[in-house]
């Protein structure tokens, strides 16, 4: 099964034409303007297609839940792809062999230097850290675009703390059962409770603080602090505000600048991640209260069960696996560079949370494993795929398996996993075309980069989106490639002549090698359709078409729009050729008539500034031939004996008669015809059939008038001419010595019926 059909299994309603139209806007935009558009824009604007798809769908109905999931991925993956493009792809434009960390310089480091100092330089001096970083910071960012929680919870949120439980310690008869104050930490300290209604809005508040801090909305975090009086909890969180000093860090000496922040923030971690492990066992403090402290410290064990996606399980993994890898390094520096020497004792002393994997790989296989259903099916999904490939710098190994996809494709019909949706290869080909515009062939060769295009574009040639094909065409590397495809392409469908003109447009507009492109077409067509007209074969007259010969005269089409005049010309005589050499005269009509040969040699003559006569231009001159030649047959078939006047025959027969004379006769005899022996062919066919035609219409009409028997008596005379030859063509077809003798027959049965007799002449 061929690559083609396999496209043409996929539901074609995945996704509709203005959004493949919207990715070729935007490709065909950089392509034109190169240079004008950064590498970054692609990406970025591919991520805003995404963002409005995904708001068209939910507006339009907020129930389709896997088309919401889909464009909600597809709009995180190209955040992705934009973040990290700098961090990412303009850095590994180094050499392989360079190092991709680079010992870090802490001479300017010192015993006051704050621990965002000291991390900046970690981070400047490793690419891979800043490119986790950034993959942190921007699924932190993607999550806004999740379905929101029911808003009713959020209506339910305490504007007052503990309201009930206050109420309670203020009446008559307390609750002994419930804390004797309203401090955080009394049902743990105490082992009291507060009421149970409390204890439900804590949950929801520590619910939506959970979401806030994978969302990384600090500021409306502290807000929702504010609005419920959870000023404990706000004070936690300044406790992790990074400290900086403006002058030891930055050397700003300006009046009035001041350190900001707080020292010792690994202490505060140890601290409250010593105080998580306290109270787990407590049921004074609910899960999302656990998991938000668990998630401010790095530890994966407190928050990880509560995460509700891929994403975010995969976010708390790499903050658990980087955060804790540079806190300890930070010790490190801290020990070496006695830097808050009064902590770090009480720091080794603390414990701190275990990092749960050895590498973002490591990752990546957990999460397919998780033990969580829910989340090992969501890692099947394909853009999850691509968004792991991408983080894990396993792109190349990504490209790879994706033309091993479309080759799996067509051995097992269409059933590979990663591509049978559309979108998957919509968004593979537009990565690969990003890819390949950053590193060239160091992440996929052009021959697989060439694969996965030309799979895109007979694709959208199926939505029959020709339009968006030069577009594409245009990305792919070598010139040879675009020639072999768009000729494929052009020879396999269809186009409406509105089609053809887009593309020739399309093609000039990217400055394509039309030419060589439609030349190539012709070439080919005419090349694989050889088996279908055998010269080597008896020649039959054929007057019905085929597609195949109706296939080919439209192919010619494109020469005519394209104003390649000189190879319309050609390759309109050659297919002549082709289809009269093996009599297809019915073929041969609709060709002629499907063209618009006056207005043909007008542009040849135009363009080769002929000012004399320019039907004695050899190519003008065989085209004119064919002309005349279909034009005489056309009368042929369409004459009704029945009905024809005495005019109408003669008329017919002065036509024939002449045609019979001049048909190629001048272009056959002439010793510098490269296509003498084409022409010669063709009179042998066809000479004897006119000659016969004609000479059965005279006699069979004779009784009209006297004019006719006569000048059917006189062809034998015509036969026997000097200057046309024509009995050395019947001689070659065995035919003369069947036409004497129903000559000789005729004029015998025909003598004596006019008085004047059937050879005299007027």
């Amino acid at each position: 099964m061929n690559s083609n059909s396999i496209l043409e299994s996929i539901e074609l309603s995945v996704e509709d034409d203005d959004l493949h139209t919207q990715f070729a806007k935007v490709l065909r935009e950089f392509r034109v303007e190169f240079g004008k558009f950064d590498l970054g824009s692609l990406a970025s604007k591919f991520k805003i297609i995404a963002h409005r798809k995904l708001l068209e769908v939910y507006s339009k109905d907020s129930t389709q839940i896997e088309d919401i999931e889909n464009w909600t991925l597809e709009c995180k993956f190209w955040t992705l792809m934009e973040a990290l493009q700098d961090v990412k792809f303009n850095k590994e434009l180094l050499d392989d062999d360079m190092a991709m960390t680079i010992t870090p310089e802490f001479n300017d480091v010192c015993e006051y230097s704050s621990d965002i100092f000291i991390i900046d330089k970690m981070i400047a001096s490793d690419i891979k850290i800043s490119q986790l970083l950034v993959t942190m910071s921007t699924l932190s960012e993607t999550f806004k675009l999740d379905i929101p929680p029911d808003e009713d919870e959020e209506l339910d949120l305490q504007t007052t703390k503990w309201l009930n439980t206050l109420n309670n310690l203020n009446s008559m008869s307390p609750n002994p059962e419930y804390v004797d104050c309203l401090d955080i930490d009394a049902p743990t300290r105490t082992d009291h409770a507060i009421d149970p209604v409390d204890a439900e809005k804590d949950e929801l508040f520590f619910k939506k603080a959970f979401s806030l801090l994978l969302s990384n909305e600090l500021e409306d975090l502290n807000e929702l602090c504010k609005i419920t009086n959870n000023w404990d909890f706000a004070m936690i969180l300044a406790g992790f505000s990074d400290r900086v000093d403006p002058i030891m860090d930055l050397n700003d000496f300006q009046s009035g600048t001041k350190p900001s922040g707080v020292k010792s923030q690994i202490l505060r971690k140890r601290t409250l991640y010593q105080l998580i492990q306290s109270v787990k066992s407590s049921k004074a403090t609910g899960k999302y209260e656990l998991a938000c402290y668990g998630y401010l410290v790095n530890d994966f064990m407190s928050c990880h069960e509560l995460a509700s996606n891929w994403e975010e399980k995969l976010l708390i993994y790499l903050r658990n696996y980087l955060n804790i890898k540079l806190e300890d390094q930070l010790v490190k520096i801290h020990t070496k560079f006695n830097i808050e020497s009064s902590d770090l004792a009480m720091i080794h002393k603390l414990p701190k949370p275990p990092i749960m994997t050895n590498s973002v790989d490591d990752i990546l296989m957990k999460l397919s494993n998780d033990t969580d259903d829910r989340i090992k099916e969501q890692s099947k999904h394909p853009i999850r795929v691509l968004m792991g490939s991408l983080i894990s710098d396993n792109v190349k190994d990504l490209m790879n398996n994706t033309i091993k996809s479309l080759e799996n494709m067509v051995q097992t019909d269409g059933q590979d996993s990663i591509l049978a949706d559309t979108y998957v290869l919509r968004i593979l080909t537009h990565v690969a075309i990003i890819l390949q515009l950053v590193y060239g062939e160091k992440l996929i060769s052009n021959d697989d980069y060439t694969k996965l295009l030309n799979f895109y574009i007979h694709r959208l040639t199926l939505y029959k989106s020709y339009e968006l094909i030069p577009t594409y065409m245009s990305y792919i590397p070598e010139e040879s490639d675009i020639i072999r495809i768009y000729s494929g392409l052009i020879m396999k469908f269809e186009f409406e002549p509105e089609d053809r003109a887009k593309q020739i447009s399309g093609i000039r507009h990217l400055v394509l090698p039309l030419e060589n492109i439609l030349r190539t077409t012709i070439e080919r067509a005419f090349e694989e359709t050889a088996q279908y007209y055998p010269t080597n074969k008896e020649v039959v007259l054929v007057f019905e078409s085929v597609p195949i010969d109706k296939k080919l005269y439209q192919l010619i089409c494109w020469f005519i729009d394209a104003n390649m005049v000189d190879d319309a010309i050609d390759s309109i005589a050659v297919l002549l050729r082709r289809f009269l050499l093996v009599g297809k005269i019915g073929a041969s009509i609709e060709f002629i008539d499907s063209m618009n040969l006056p207005f043909l040699i007008e542009n040849y003559q135009i363009k080769h500034q002929i000012q004399d006569d320019i039907n004695v231009i050899k190519p003008i001159m065989e085209l004119i031939q064919y002309k005349n030649f279909i034009a005489v047959f056309k009368s042929m078939i369409n004459f009704d004996p029945n009905s024809g006047s005495f005019e109408e025959i003669f008329e017919l027969s002065k036509k024939i008669r002449r045609l019979i004379k001049y048909w190629l006769f001048e272009l056959s005899n002439d010793v510098e015809q490269e296509n003498k022996d084409v022409f010669n062919e063709l009179r042998r066919i066809y000479i004897p059939v006119l000659f016969n035609k004609l000479f059965e219409l005279l006699i069979e009409n004779k009784y009209q008038d006297e004019v006719l028997i006569k000048e059917g008596i006189d062809m034998v005379n015509l036969l026997a001419d000097e200057e046309y030859k024509l009995y050395e063509i019947f001689d070659s077809t065995n035919e003369l010595e069947p036409f004497l003798i129903k000559f000789a027959n005729i004029s015998c049965n025909l003598y004596g019926a006019f008085e004047k007799g059937i050879y005299l002449r007027d």
